[in-house]
Order: structure tokens, then sequence, then C-alpha cells
């Protein structure tokens, strides 16, 4: 009875959440907002019943069951235990009762933490809490879309909402207690804060939405941000060079290219001496590592990427072009070994298919043209390129890339569905 109690209400809070910013999109739209509303609930219970009945022992169960755990000791002792946890979300140094799952100071602690905190509000339900996780990810395509939805033509709108919105992958695997619905909700936040900053001019609330979802990103996937922060610099400026023109442009643009690779060059300095791990001197270490730990696991989906004795920088990038085509592509649907596998296949054939048409109607001049002419595009395709890059090298199973890549798949389809060429009616 309290799962079913605790469901009704994060479902009420999310629905009543919608119906406060739902005017923020026109009514012909709202049906996709909507759509992609419930596909997070339906997907919330489908992923949790998959976890426990498919995929079998995994993260998500050792969040449920230390979140569980440290919330016992918070109603014990609210005052010595709560302060523990809200540090192990920032992952400071921490005194714990028992030896949790996970590496303190890691991403999966601070997701245990995040997930105590919400099923001490939700009665101990974990759908409720799957939810309300699922509300938290929501926020961040939403918050793609209201930023990106006045850059593209009206006619275009559509295919807007389908990308950001719609995605079956981007709404799956971010619907339940996961480190993507995190992640996803996070980079929703900053792309907004992002808008507010070049385009609005609000340099308050940008501070704000980029600060806040800095920090989701932070303790979820924090290599996420290092492509982040260079596309940011790239959308800076292309839209600041764009918006010049005649005598002012020749002057201003060598100062916008100089502002672009001092936020992209300062952010990945600063960035790197918050997570030593993703530096320039030891991100080939890193990848390199990953490499060795994944190829050691056996499983059905795995695949060998790059050479785990490569721990420079160059050696790594030698295998950038097969990296980025295996985030990209993969899997192929004939590498599908079971039923999620599969639907994952035909996402990627779907995409390659929409590769292959935008190509045969415009050719790569014609691409990089329509590319070229809009920031958010650049901004896109940057963060697609080095995102796709990390994860292509760091990941070594299939089933684990689709889940990986998701926090860039709603910039993937924005940019492939902009540029497909629009129809003209007869």
């Amino acid at each position: 009875m309290n799962e079913v109690i605790a469901s009704i209400l994060w479902t009420a809070v999310g629905v009543i959440g919608v119906a406060l910013i739902i005017h923020r999109v026109p009514p012909r739209d709202r049906d996709c907002v909507w759509i992609c509303f419930w596909g997070h609930i339906v997907s919330s219970f489908v992923l949790l019943w998959l976890t426990y009945n498919y995929f079998g022992r995994g993260d998500v169960q050792m969040y449920y069951h230390y979140g569980e755990l440290l919330g016992e000791y918070i109603v014990d002792d609210p005052g010595r235990w709560g302060p523990e946890v809200v540090r192990l979300i920032f992952q400071y140094p921490v005194e714990l009762p028992v030896n949790i799952y996970g590496h303190i100071g890691s991403s999966t602690t601070s997701i245990t933490g995040m997930t105590c905190l919400v099923m001490l509000v939700s009665g101990g339900s974990e759908y409720g809490t799957a939810i309300a996780f699922s509300l938290l990810a929501f926020s961040g395509q939403f918050g793609i879309y209201v930023a990106f939805r006045r850059h593209f033509p009206l006619h275009y709108r559509r295919r807007l909402l389908v990308a950001i919105l719609l995605v079956p992958s981007a709404v799956f695997w971010t619907s339940g207690v996961v480190k993507e619905a995190v992640a996803i909700a996070g980079m929703g936040w900053i792309i907004w804060g992002l808008h507010c900053w070049i385009v609005r001019k609000k340099r308050l609330p940008s501070l704000f939405w980029v600060g806040t979802g800095g920090v989701l990103v932070a303790i979820s996937k924090s290599y996420v941000l290092f492509p982040l922060t260079v596309a940011a610099g790239v959308w800076w400026f292309w839209r600041h060079s764009m918006s010049t023109s005649g005598s002012v442009a020749i002057a201003s643009k060598p100062f916008y290219l100089l502002g672009g690779c001092a936020v992209a060059v300062f952010g990945m300095i600063g960035l790197g001496e918050l997570f030593p791990q993703y530096s320039f001197g030891q991100l080939a270490e890193e990848t390199a590592n990953l490499q060795y730990q994944g190829q050691r696991v056996g499983g059905g989906s795995n695949y060998v990427m790059g050479d785990p004795t490569q721990t420079s920088l160059l050696g790594q990038l030698g295998f950038a072009p097969v990296a980025i085509v295996t985030s990209l592509f993969r899997p192929f649907i004939f590498e599908a070994h079971n039923v999620v596998a599969v639907i994952n296949g035909l996402e990627t054939t779907a995409i390659a298919v929409l590769w292959v048409r935008i190509l045969w109607l415009r050719g790569v001049r014609g691409t990089w043209r329509v590319l070229r002419s809009s920031p958010v595009l650049m901004f896109c395709v940057v963060f697609i390129l080095l995102f796709s890059l990390g994860v292509g090298l760091g990941t070594t199973n299939l089933g684990t890339l689709s889940r990986y890549r998701v926090p860039m798949m709603p910039l993937y389809a924005l940019t492939l569905l902009m540029l497909l060429p629009k129809q003209s009616r007869k």
C-alpha cells in the first residue's frame, strides 16, 4: 500500500509541476510535453521491474539497499547522520556506521545519498523514489527544449520537441534511480543557464542555473562537464561573431574568438583541478584503466576499443575515429542479443538512415552550411563529438554504451532532425 500511495503522490507532484510550466509551450505543442512526462512515469516502473526480474543484481539495487539503511540511521539520530549523508552526496569525507557500496567520494555514493533522502520523503517506497528521479530528468529535458525553441524557425518546432523530449533511449534510461537521470537534469539546467547568459543577458539567473546544474552533473557524471564547457565556449563565440557585421565584425571577431577559447581552456583547466582523473595529465591513463577493467569482465555484448597499454594521450587519440563511430551508430541491429539490445539497435539504425538521407539530399557542403549557420547546432556538434569520443574510448560493452551516451542523445537527435531538409508541400 505504501508503494501505491507514494507513487500516486509523486505522480501528482509531477502533474502539478507540468501544469505550472506548460504555459511556456504553445498550445499545439503541449501534447509532446505530456507524452514525455508520462513516458518517464511509465518507464520508471518498467525499468525498476526489469532491474529486479531481468538485469539481475546491479547498481540500482545497491542504491535502494544502502539508501534505506542510511535512512534508518537518520530516523534514529537525524542530527548525527543527516549531515553525514549530505556530505556523502557532495563527495566529502564522511564517517558512516556501515560500509556502503562504492568508493566514498564517487558518483556511486552520491546517488546512494540522494536515494536515501528521497526514500525518507517517500516513506521507503522504491517506485515513488524512481518517479522522483524521473521527474528530475524530465525537468532537464524540458529545460533544453525551452532554451532552444527560439533558435529555430517555427516550422521546425515539432522536430525540436521530438528530438529533445521523445527520443526513446533518453526517456527510458533516465527514468529511475540512475546516474543518467541526475546528469541529464543538470545538463538541461546548464543549457538553460547558458541561454540566459548568451542570449537573454540575464546574468544572475544564468549563474544560478549553471551553478546548480553543474553540481548535479558533477556528483553524477562529472566527465560530461568537460565537453559541455568547450561547447559553451563555441556557442558564445559563434553567437557573438554572427551578430556583428561590417567593420565592427572585423575588429570584434578576434576578441570573440579569444573569449570563446578562454572559456574553453580555463574551464577545462579548472575542471581538471576539481576532477584530477579527467585532467590532461591523467585522462589517457584513466581511459586505459577503463579499457583494461572492461576487457577483464566477460560478456556477450563486450567489444574491444583502444589499447589498455597506451597511456599517452596521442596513443589513445589514434582510436578516435572508431570511438566516435561506435558511440554514434552502435549497437548495429545484427549485434543485438536480447530484447533491450534490439530496441537500442532499432534506434541506431534509424539514426544511420537519417544520416544517409541527410548526406544524400544536402551533401557534405550543404550539411556544413546548415551547421555553421546556427550557433546552437555548432554547440551541439562540438559536444556530441567530444562526448562520443570519451564514451567510445572508455566503454567496452554495448549495453552500457547505450546507457552512457544518453546525455548526448537529445542534442544528437536535434542535430539530425534540423539537418534533415523540410519537404515542400504541394
